[in-house]
């Protein structure tokens, strides 16, 4: 009995044993399944998918008429799913072959421990279509926008160009990126554990938001016309460089700018930094002969001269030991002639009369060593030294465009405060912000800077100014249908390995504006070291005259004369 018993409380031990286990294993499930049952299944749902952010659209660029420099297309990118690819070496040999990037780039990407890598971003359609063709497995395609430019090189160098994932780089997608650029909307994509062909599904949980758009001031057939001006110049004459501005002298407003080399900012890449920089506000250059026209504004305005002085030019100067040299002996002339022929002795001796402080003060007050505040990164302020760093001759180097530099924008904004009657305005690219309706978030009007000189100084240098186009150095530059009134500019390069003035390279200038009374426009033309020719009357002043002549017409501005 006694065994029987102890027999009885083992089973019974057992029982309870396997009781309590069980009862621990419903707990358990009960837990499992009940009470952990969403933060389980939120969990496995993670395991099955994966997410990434894709960008909304990039706001457009328009020109002042709102036609369209700068848009979005639809592109498609390939992205892969490296577990599901079985032979990583084999598919990133034949996408390696089909794209033409690096085999070992690929492979990294593929044996990656992610759900999801990108393989290649915004594809050609032809590329897209090849890829898809081939129904590789663990690869799929997703859309994105692409950034396009319908005119290609058509103000490159102003608009600049957007990287892989739409940021700005250069231009106006870079200065105005915070405005243009998308917010980012989150994709989440649904893997299954099956292999089959994915996605099974997208899910937009957070919508992406599209750019706002700009308008520019300027005008795409402007723009075209001073390109194509300036593009002749640039082949006949060969210069390593060259420039052209268009700016409406009464608001600050620019047309055109124009710059060569050029490139294609659909295929920037292809292209050197050399050929993509904006010489029109980053590179500085000595202004020459087109200086003489701010030398003698100063002295006219200060009292230094008159329309009726007269100067004896024997085709030398001798001021402080240093000689400075005329091209050729001009006689006696006053102060008009002086300009109009473009005479060197002349102009020193009208700006030797000039205090230092008033000539360096009216220089600066022209907008020379300072920056314009144009809306556009990388902008110089060129170069001008204060007065207590000017050596015995800056005077007379200063009154002809020497121990000066300047950029274009600089030298036409300058130019245009004496069309604008003496008034210097900020140059002005963007007018408006516009929301996807385009309806005006932001407005940008004209800025007057300061009134540089008197109107009636402006008005007398006008007349100048016309006596050049009409009958001095820039004849080239004369209009049939408008009067024109402008300054001719060859300046000499400083060769630092020499430490002199080069006998061989020169920048080459015109710059002036139309109508002579009541300008239209104000422009600039800049050839650095042309081959051949090197005059700016021979080089320069015939792509002005171009420009002007058909640029004038398009904006109905009506003849006079």
């Amino acid at each position: 009995m006694e065994h029987f018993s102890e027999k009885r409380e083992r089973i019974l031990f057992l029982l309870f044993v396997f009781i309590f286990i069980f009862l621990l294993l419903i707990y358990r499930l009960y837990n499992i399944q009940v009470v952990g049952g969403s933060v389980l299944h939120e969990l496995a749902r993670k395991e099955h998918i994966t997410s990434y952010a894709i960008d909304g659209k990039r706001g457009l660029i328009y020109d002042r008429n709102l036609k369209r420099l700068a848009v979005n297309v639809e592109s498609k990118s390939l992205f892969a799913i490296p577990y599901k690819i079985e032979q990583p070496e084999q598919t990133a040999r034949l996408l390696s072959s089909k794209l033409g990037l690096d085999y070992q780039e690929i492979v990294k990407q593929l044996i990656k421990e992610k759900y999801f890598v990108w393989v290649a971003r915004k594809l050609s359609q032809d590329k897209y279509e090849e890829l898809k063709s081939l129904e590789l497995d663990g690869l799929d395609f997703v859309t994105e926008n692409k950034r396009y430019y319908p005119k290609e090189s058509l103000a490159s160098h102003l608009i600049g160009f957007v990287g892989i994932d739409n940021q700005g780089l250069e231009g106006l997608e870079l200065y105005f990126d915070k405005e243009l650029k998308s917010q980012s909307g989150l994709v989440v994509m649904e893997r299954d554990a099956s292999g089959a062909k994915i996605p099974l599904s997208i899910e937009r949980v957070q919508p992406s938001q599209n750019g706002l758009s700009i308008a520019l001031t300027i005008d795409e057939v402007v723009q075209y016309i001073t390109e194509e001006a300036l593009n002749k110049a640039f082949l006949e004459y060969r210069p390593k460089s060259a420039v052209a501005i268009v700016v409406i002298p009464k608001t600050g407003e620019i047309l055109s700018i124009a710059v060569r080399p050029s490139f294609d900012i659909n295929n920037y890449q292809d292209s050197s930094e050399d050929c993509r920089r904006n010489r029109a506000i980053t590179d500085n250059f000595e202004p020459g002969s087109t200086f003489k026209i701010f030398t003698i504004a100063t002295a006219l305005e200060n009292g230094y001269a008159r329309l009726t002085d007269n100067f004896y030019c024997k085709g030398w100067i001798n001021y402080q030991g240093t000689v400075i040299r005329d091209i050729d002996p001009h006689g006696y002339q006053n102060l008009t002639d002086i300009v109009k022929n473009s005479c060197n002795v002349g102009v020193i001796e009208v700006g030797t009369r000039m205090d230092k402080k008033i000539f360096a003060e009216s220089i600066t007050n022209f907008g020379f060593g300072e920056k314009t505040g144009i809306d556009l990164l990388g902008e110089s302020p060129g170069l001008f030294r204060p007065v207590s760093k000017w050596s015995k001759i800056s005077n007379a180097s200063l009154s002809i465009g020497q121990e000066i530099s300047v950029t274009p924008l600089q030298l036409v904004m300058g130019v245009a405060a004496i069309a604008n009657d003496g008034v210097l305005m900020k140059p002005l690219i963007v007018t408006q912000i516009l929301d996807e309706e385009d309806s005006i978030i932001k407005q940008y009007t004209p800025q007057t800077v300061r009134q540089v000189i008197s109107s009636s100084t402006a008005k007398t240098m006008s007349q100048i100014m016309r006596e050049v186009v009409e009958n001095g150095t820039g004849t080239r530059a004369k209009l049939r249908h408008y009067s024109a009134a402008g300054k001719t500019g060859t300046s000499q390069k400083f060769d630092f390995s020499l430490g002199r003035y080069s006998n061989e390279k020169f920048t080459s200038w015109f710059t002036g504006f139309a109508p002579s009374e009541n300008a239209e426009i104000a422009i600039v033309v800049m050839l650095d070291e042309p081959r051949g020719s090197y005059y700016g009357g021979t080089v320069a002043a015939p792509v002005f005259q171009e420009i002007a002549s058909k640029v004038l017409p398009y904006l109905s501005i009506p003849p006079n004369k």
